[in-house]
């Protein structure tokens, strides 16, 4: 149940942004190739190395809690509490897929030929109906595959959860490959 309701959230979730930053990408901006780079870096990171990254971010000292302080709000416990672990586990895995996944659907939406978005605005349709009548629709293919694989990169999360919270606290973020671990390697369990 952990794991069907981590997935229902993150899966909507990244793909959603990914979407909305492969199309504002897609657009020439001043800057816009340094901020793809920036958003693309966490994709080389290893997880458990930003896992470790991220554990330093939400000790009680750490980064997370020093902004959160600066904006009047009292510390958190993010790892420690069993409502905020598994958003700050989802948080950091943003942090890692959002950027590998936007990859994919700029290439989905540099596919689409540039004539269709000229003749959209010669009818006058704005930037937002031209994302919602051309964009979208052209880019199911990139899309699918992004929520297929999307899908299956998130039921083997295992690094971050064990590096971070051990499935813990109480559970709650004891995903699916945590948990096989668990069963096989520390109670002997091969069976299940």
């Amino acid at each position: 149940l952990v794991t069907i309701g981590f997935t229902l959230v993150i899966n909507p979730l990244q793909i959603a942004i990914s979407f909305l930053l492969a199309v504002l990408f897609t657009r020439r901006f001043l800057g816009s190739g340094i901020w793809r780079s920036l958003i693309i870096i966490p994709v080389a990171v290893p997880p458990a190395v930003s896992a470790i990254m991220w554990s330093a971010i939400y000790r009680p000292d750490g980064l997370a809690n020093a902004f959160l302080e600066r904006l009047g709000i009292p510390p958190q416990p993010f790892l420690t509490s069993a409502t905020q672990a598994m958003p700050s586990i989802i948080i950091l895995l943003s942090w890692i897929g959002v950027g590998y996944w936007m990859l994919f659907l700029i290439a989905g939406i540099n596919d689409i030929p540039e004539e269709y978005y000229e003749a959209a605005a010669l009818d006058g349709a704005s930037w937002w109906r031209q994302v919602w009548s051309i964009t979208l629709p052209l880019c199911r293919r990139p899309l699918a595959f992004v929520l297929v694989a999307d899908t299956v990169s998130n039921l083997l999360v295992f690094a971050p959860v064990q590096i971070l919270t051990k499935g813990g606290p109480d559970g709650s973020t004891s995903l699916l490959m945590y948990d096989i671990y668990t069963r096989a390697y520390t109670f002997g369990n091969l069976s299940q």
